[in-house]
Parts: structure tokens; sequence; C-alpha cells
């Protein structure tokens, strides 16, 4: 397994993989993830501004993560743990065929290892009230939730996590 920068040619890949992973989303009950967003458009911009990461097995792409210094506006009254320069992931997604085999975990440390090689030890993110997976996995990485927000006109509210590397 290796991880790169994403490229354009990835990009049917990340959105087959969102669409599988937004249909399981929608049989267990969570509407984070819609036929709305995350949307081809939003990929194309990560990898313009650099911020796409995808994880490759055997040449075949089976997960992404946006890794930038992107945060929404909705994060300012949040009580994070750390003032100043911070870190995110957005985006997360793998393939549902190769799932629990840890790639979602070695991506976020992937993220972590950006924000190290930047000089800024700390990392911020959120997730869907409603999704505990990848709220289990954020916990599993050492991440701490600090608060709650709402976030894209969802009914439920979003967890916000942060984790001092």
């Amino acid at each position: 397994m290796r991880i790169r920068k994403g490229t354009s040619e990835d990009l049917l890949t990340i959105m087959s993989m969102v669409n599988d992973t937004v249909e399981i989303m929608k049989e267990e009950g969570v509407d984070q993830w819609d036929e709305t967003y995350p949307v081809r458009s939003i990929f194309e911009r990560d990898i313009q501004q650099g911020g796409l990461y995808v994880m490759e097995e055997d040449d075949q792409v089976i997960g992404s993560i946006t890794v930038d210094q992107n945060e929404p506006d909705e994060y300012k009254p949040i009580d994070w743990r750390k003032q100043g320069e911070a870190y995110t992931f957005h985006r997360l997604v793998v393939d549902p065929a190769v799932r629990k085999g840890g790639i979602a975990t070695k991506l976020i440390a992937h993220a972590e290892s950006v924000a190290k090689n930047s000089g800024v030890l700390y990392m911020k993110v959120d997730t869907y009230s409603l999704n505990k997976k990848a709220q289990n996995v954020f916990k599993k990485s050492g991440y701490k939730q600090v608060g709650t927000m709402s976030f894209h006109g969802k009914d439920n509210p979003f967890y916000c996590y942060d984790k001092i590397l």
C-alpha cells in the first residue's frame, strides 16, 4: 500500500467510492453524505489546491482523504484545546470492499504526517453525530471530542474533535 497525491485520473474511482458510501449511509440511517455533498467539483478543487491524497493497493485506489488548513466558519465558536495553526482532514472515504482493513486509520496517520512535516502539531476534524463509524475511528486514532456544531443544514449536530500531535 502507498499513499500519493490525488490526480484528476483518480476522480472516477473516488466518486464511485463516495456513491457506494452514500448508499451504505442511507441503509444505516446516516444522512451525512448525499447526492449534493460531496460532489466531484469539491474533489477537483481539493486536487487543484494540493490537499487530496489517495491510498493505492496493487495500483488500485482504495481510499482518499483531503488534508489542508481550511476550517469552516462553524469551527470558530468551538472551545478547541489549542489556539493557532492547525491542520484538518475532510472527505475521508474508503472503498467498501476493503473496509475494516485499517485503511481509514492509515489515511488519518498520513494526514497527521502532512501536518507534522509542515511544523504544525495540531489537528481538527468533525463528523456527523449519527456517523458512529467515523467517531470510533477518530477515538481509536487518539482524537478527543471537544464540541458540537450545526453544519450543512442537517437536523443533527456535528461533533468536533482535535488531537495534539
